[in-house]
């Protein structure tokens, strides 16, 4: 088996791959981007601006993790571009106004956008204006809810193309959260607004006429941490990524994965 290789370039790495995937990470890093002195404070921001700035610990473990098994097990990489530079600095997940305070950092910030972008508009044209894109994000255990992923959409907006070829596709026992549950994960029913997503999904989801079907999944902190809990989590989600990818990105590139070798791996009890 061969790992995959990434470059970087101005603290964003990136792996082109043939699937009609892509993997987003931009909360992970925890680098000071050269030229960069000043770090957010959230002053002097538009007010309808979230400031955030802790870290999605292991969140880049986890998303090069996902990509290595989709690439180990079924012979294909995702596209992968994943933000090194600390959030403190960059948060990579906003609007360009909301996203720093430094000037310096504009060209960080958008080499992460303009690499998800490409590949986007790559995937697009090779597989009919399908495709999907996964952000990973990480978060506490939120009260009221408690759960082990949370996945947002912004309220289905942003798998509008998904939804309109199968109405039931996150609900169908066999779609990404029917899956994940099936593998022994609480997934939320009602992700609180705070997270039902944010600008990757804004900007990319497939409400937009160049966009693609985008989820992004926020993995709870002890899943992230605990490194036997870790590694089987990527196994899982990289399994049930692909069924997805399967189903409703490339079907005739894909179909053939969707084999009995599939749900034994994930029926665990």
């Amino acid at each position: 088996m061969r790992n995959i290789t990434y470059t970087e370039r101005l603290l964003v790495s990136r792996h082109q791959g043939a699937m009609p995937l892509v993997l987003t990470c931009p909360h992970g890093g925890d680098e000071q981007p050269p030229g960069v002195a000043n770090k957010r404070t959230g002053a002097g921001l538009p007010s309808d601006c979230r400031f955030e700035t802790n870290t999605d610990r292991f969140t880049r473990t986890i998303t090069r993790g996902v990509a290595q098994v989709l690439f180990d097990v079924f012979g294909e990489a995702p596209n992968v571009v994943i933000a090194n530079f600390d959030r403190d600095y960059i948060d990579a997940n906003r609007s360009r106004p909301c996203a720093f305070e430094d000037r310096d950092a504009r060209q960080f910030y958008e080499e992460y956008h303009n690499t998800i972008r490409n590949f986007v508009d790559e995937i697009r044209t090779d597989n009919g204006g399908m495709g999907l894109l996964i952000d990973i994000h990480g978060t506490a255990l939120i009260g009221g809810d408690p759960a082990d992923v949370y996945l947002g959409t912004l309220n289905g907006e942003a798998i509008s193309s998904l939804l309109r070829r199968d109405p039931l596709a996150m609900s169908r026992k066999r779609s990404l959260p029917g899956l994940l549950r099936e593998a022994g994960y609480v997934v939320s029913a009602k992700v609180p607004e705070t997270i039902r997503g944010d600008f990757t999904l804004e900007t990319y989801g497939s409400f937009n006429a160049d966009g693609v079907d985008a989820i992004q999944i926020e993995i709870e902190s002890t899943l992230r941490t605990d490194t036997s809990k870790r590694d089987v989590f990527i196994d899982d989600l990289a399994y049930a990524i692909n069924s997805l990818v399967a189903r409703y990105a490339d079907t005739d590139t894909h179909a053939a994965f969707r084999s009995a070798n599939f749900l034994p791996r994930l029926q665990r009890g």
